[in-house]
C-alpha cells in the first residue's frame, strides 16, 4: 500500500485508499498514545502518593525533634535560671554595678550552682544540633569555673590553716587567704560570664527551634498543595 500510495498517477479507487489507511494508521497511533496515558495515569498516581507520605512522614519526624528539643529547653532553662538570678543579685548592687560576695553567701551560691546543668550539659553532650553544642561546652567552662571561684572565696574563711587532718604551711596559708579575697571580688565577673554564656546558648536554641518551625511550615504548604 505505501508503494501505490506514493506514486505520482493513481485511480480514484487506489487514491481513498491511501486515505483511509492514511487514516487508520494515525488513529491506531493517537489509540497507543491515549492507551499509554491511561496506563501512565496510576503510575503517576502511585508516585505522588508516594512523595505526599513522604512529606508527612518528614513533616512528623520535624515535629517530634522540635517537640522533644522545646521540652529540654524548657528544663534547661528552669534548672539555670532561677540560680543565675540569685548569683546575679549577691553579687551586684541594687544599680547593677559589681559587689564582693560574702563568705557565706558564696557557700551557699557554691551548693546551688555546682552541677546544677550536668544533666543537659554533660549527659546529654553531643546530642544536639552543633551550633548549641558549642554554646553549651562554653557554658560548661563558665560554670565551672564560677563553682571554682566560689569555692575559693569561702574554703579559707571555713577551714583552719591546722587541724587534726593537716597543717599548711604559712607561705601556702597566706597564698589561699589571698586567693580567697580576690575569689570574692572575681565572683561578680563570673556570675557575669556564666549569665552572658547561657544567653548565648539560648540564642541558639531559639535559632534551632525557628529553622525547625521553618521547615515545618514549609512541608505544611507542600502537603495541602499535593493533598
Amino acid at each position: 500500500m505505501e508503494t501505490l500510495c506514493g506514486g505520482t498517477s493513481l485511480s480514484g479507487f487506489i487514491s481513498v485508499g491511501c486515505i483511509v489507511y492514511d487514516f487508520q494508521t494515525l488513529l491506531i497511533g493517537l489509540v497507543a498514545v491515549i492507551v499509554a496515558i491511561i496506563a501512565g495515569i496510576p503510575v503517576w498516581r502511585q508516585l505522588r502518593d508516594s512523595n505526599l507520605q513522604t512529606r508527612i512522614s518528614h513533616r512528623e519526624t520535624l515535629a517530634a525533634l522540635l517537640r522533644d528539643a522545646l521540652t529540654r529547653f524548657r528544663k534547661a532553662d528552669e534548672s539555670i535560671s532561677a540560680p543565675l538570678s540569685t548569683a546575679y543579685r549577691l553579687t551586684h548592687d541594687p544599680s547593677g554595678e559589681p559587689q564582693e560576695i560574702d563568705t557565706e553567701n558564696a557557700f551557699g551560691l557554691e551548693q546551688i550552682v555546682a552541677g546544677k546543668l550536668d544533666w543537659y550539659l554533660v549527659l546529654l553532650a553531643g546530642t544536639e544540633h552543633e551550633n548549641i553544642e558549642a554554646r553549651k561546652a562554653e557554658l560548661q567552662v563558665a560554670l565551672e569555673t564560677l563553682d571554682e571561684t566560689l569555692s575559693n572565696a569561702h574554703w579559707a574563711d571555713h577551714n583552719d590553716q591546722d587541724d587534726e587532718y593537716r597543717s599548711i604551711p604559712d607561705a601556702e596559708w597566706a597564698q589561699i587567704v589571698a586567693r580567697c579575697a580576690e575569689a570574692k571580688i572575681e565572683a561578680s565577673r563570673r556570675v557575669s560570664e556564666a549569665t552572658a554564656a547561657y544567653r548565648s546558648l539560648k540564642g541558639a536554641q531559639d535559632a534551632w527551634a525557628q529553622t525547625l518551625r521553618t521547615r515545618i511550615a514549609k512541608l505544611d504548604l507542600q502537603i495541602a498543595a499535593a493533598e
